[in-house]
């Protein structure tokens, strides 16, 4: 379902957001650290602070739906994938170098556009890091302008 050339931004240099929700349907949401395509199942994985996003990971759990979004910081370039969440656990230490070093280029990419590291100190954190991994069902464009939310694929399945 996910194309070379999606699955290579979501890996790159993006802002992500994952949504999760509660009981009651209300939207827990945190920031990425990192993403990951599995082209062999299909599958994104995303990297979230358990610390800084304590109830969205508390939602994360295998069986409910998950949304995340993905956005090119210097001109707003954004996909939206949701899915199903099908694990979630602890990430590796190689994947916590990895979230390392999204937060680095993310300093770095966001530092050239203005923003400083005291400011962006509150939303990138690669503590305390888990693996959010799920099944995409949906894949939407949200870049702003009259394709936004537009349904680029659906697997009929909902979530």
């Amino acid at each position: 379902m996910i194309e070379t050339g999606v699955a290579h931004f979501i890996q790159g240099r993006v802002m992500i957001l994952i949504a999760t929700r509660n009981a009651a349907h209300r939207p827990m949401i945190g920031r990425g650290t990192g993403a990951h395509f599995e082209a062999c199942s299909g599958e994104v994985s995303v990297l979230v602070s358990r610390s800084q996003w304590p109830e969205a990971v508390a939602w994360a759990q295998p069986g409910l739906p998950v949304s995340t979004t993905y956005v090119r910081p210097y001109d707003y370039h954004a996909y939206q994938i949701k899915g199903v969440i099908s694990a979630i656990r602890p990430a590796t230490a190689t994947e916590t170098a990895q979230g390392s070093r999204y937060v680095e280029a993310m300093l770095e990419t966001l530092g050239a556009l203005g923003v400083t590291r005291l400011q962006l100190s509150s939303t990138l954190s690669d503590r305390d890091l888990m693996r959010v991994s799920f099944q995409p069902r949906d894949l939407f464009e949200q870049t702003p302008g009259p394709n936004a939310g537009r349904r680029l694929v659906d697997t009929g399945a909902g979530t």
